[in-house]
């Protein structure tokens, strides 16, 4: 018997020879998978005792993500389950992830606890962040070393990706101007889709293509001005309830396109089109605030969600999973757009601070689509 086991057992003052035996057969029967601490890295360990000893976990994001309270419950039952915690989770529906990456940087030059201990958030919210030093460094890979690897990592070890989403536009199917398939993003200029189209309040997408390597500034400004006349409003990304209900037609860019995979689970009539010149792999980054009031707790979930039961339950309240682990739900999805010659541009912190002038031009973007709807 190995030594972390001996000293994981001990306080259950079995007899030796019943344990070795039980271990035997629990081993033989491939039962023993939570039990034995040997799994879990020193690093981890004691993230896990900081975390029993904090008991408590607090989540602000939008009432969609995750599952919103529901899925913190899921998440509250399979962490105590597998780190063998008691930790309470508590939930409250949040503003927009810019807005919430705010409120954290204010309370924490306040000196004030974070609203949440994780910031859960993408690359063009989190890389203006950085610079303020708002969030933990954590050594990612020593806490799971057999799933997290340097490519999930980012802001100096600051941001966890955990999951893929890709971008476009979302459009009810049955509800299509008549003749009129989506098939690129020009096809929205159409004269049969004004007034049937709304875009999103943070010119969600229209970021990254701004970039030289993609169209550049003038080419996606041109494209916003004359897409602004089509548009009846503007929604949040979690808000595809309005399309399926009929209010607008489509949304034109989407975030990520997994609310329309919830939709569509919900036998909603809603699709997605990839546009072959405009295909981006967008991130979810999950952060610990350095004011978090239960950090260790924090970082476990973080750590969780790179497990594959955490990966399921992203995917089963979300629709949303990292295409580079092997049992990723969205990676055969990703492989046969590739194999049809789409070429996806990744849209991580790393390429947004490689392209500072990104800021300003969504500024313009945000200006041209809020004045359209005033």
């Amino acid at each position: 018997m190995k030594k972390e086991e001996i000293i994981m057992i001990r306080p259950l003052k079995i007899p030796v020879a019943i344990l070795t035996a039980t271990l035997v057969v629990a081993l033989a029967c491939g039962t023993v998978k939570k039990v034995i601490a040997e799994q879990w890295t020193p690093e981890l360990a004691r993230i896990i005792d900081g975390a029993k000893k904090e008991g408590k976990l607090t989540f602000t994001w939008g009432s969609s993500i995750l599952g919103g309270n529901q899925g913190a419950q899921m998440a509250q039952a399979l962490m105590n389950k597998m780190f063998g915690t008691n930790i309470q989770v508590m939930f409250s529906p949040g503003p927009s992830f810019a807005r919430m990456g705010s409120k954290i940087a204010v309370e924490y030059s306040a000196g004030q606890n974070a609203s949440t201990d994780v910031y859960l958030a993408s690359a063009p919210q989190i890389a203006p962040l950085l610079r303020r030093q708002i969030f933990q460094t954590v050594e990612w890979q020593k806490l799971l070393p057999r799933r997290i690897t340097a490519k999930m990592i980012e802001g100096k070890n600051t941001a966890l990706i955990f999951g893929t989403g890709l971008s476009g536009a979302t459009y009810n199917s049955k509800l299509l101007p008549k003749g009129v398939v989506p098939r690129t993003m020009k096809d929205f200029l159409k004269p049969e889709w004004k007034g049937k189209i709304a875009s999103t309040p943070y010119a969600a997408s229209f970021d990254i293509l701004a970039a030289k390597e993609i169209w550049g500034p003038e080419k996606t400004l041109d494209y916003v001005r004359k897409l602004s006349p089509q548009l009846a409003g503007l929604i949040r990304c979690t808000e595809f309830e309005r399309i399926v209900s009929g209010e607008f037609v489509a949304i034109v860019m989407d975030c990520t396109g997994q609310e329309a995979l919830v939709w569509q689970e919900k036998g909603a009539p809603l699709k997605q089109l990839i546009p072959i010149d405009a295909a981006q792999k967008r991130y979810r980054h999950l952060t610990v605030p350095k004011n978090a009031a239960h950090p260790n707790a924090a970082k476990l979930f973080t750590v969780f969600m790179m497990t594959e039961e955490g990966q399921k339950l992203a995917w089963k309240t979300w629709k949303i999973d990292l295409h580079f682990f092997p049992e990723s739900k969205m990676r055969p999805k990703i492989d046969v757009l590739e194999k049809k010659g789409v070429k996806f541009y990744e849209a991580t912190i790393d390429f947004w601070l490689k392209h500072p002038g990104l800021g300003e031009v969504r500024k313009k973007v945000l200006k041209i689509l809020r004045e359209a709807k005033r």
